[in-house]
């Protein structure tokens, strides 16, 4: 398969949660930074975030980057570092989003356990964390042991993160 700079996001199937387009439509209107940090691919988040019409200046993104030849926009490569589950806590220790903005709040949330190692790297002076948890079933005790909030199972929408962000703003 042939892949290009057009059909990385635009003919994506990827869909947001419940609620994200609200939820960072809510964090745009005050001003409220959001950082996107995933091992998944740059540019398909953003081509993701504008379908969507919630790409915001707010917003950062850290991913993949993938790089593309000039005539034909075809994958040529991947820039370096990789990000991955694994290289999540390196790349944040580098990134200087992580070392020389300081926040009062953060609000993390994250789908791993292992998401958790940002808010390690992060200056703030409170944080709430909130995990998605897939299978709660095996890894529910884990996700309640680490995550401030938990929610399981599916699909749990945005509420809750959407909730606690109103709640910082108010």
């Amino acid at each position: 398969a042939v892949v290009s700079t057009q059909s990385t996001g635009e003919q994506s199937t990827c869909r947001l949660r419940p609620g994200v387009a609200e939820f960072l439509s809510l964090a745009h209107e005050h001003g409220i930074p959001v950082l996107v940090f995933s091992g998944g691919i740059r540019d398909v988040i953003i081509a993701l975030l504008k379908r969507e019409g919630c790409l915001y200046d707010n917003i950062s993104i850290i991913a993949n980057r993938f790089t593309w030849s000039a005539d034909k926009g075809l994958f040529t490569g991947a820039e370096e570092p990789y990000i991955t589950a694994c290289t999540k806590l390196e790349v944040a220790k580098q990134n200087k989003y992580f070392r020389e903005v300081i926040r009062d709040h953060v609000l993390l949330l994250g789908d791993m356990i292992s998401d958790l190692a940002m808010g390690a790297c992060a200056q703030y002076k409170e944080m709430v964390s909130v995990g998605f948890c897939r299978d709660p079933e095996k890894d529910g005790e884990r996700y309640a042991e680490s995550f401030d909030v938990v929610l399981a199972g599916g699909d749990p929408g945005f509420e809750v993160p959407s909730k606690i962000l109103q709640d910082i703003i108010t």
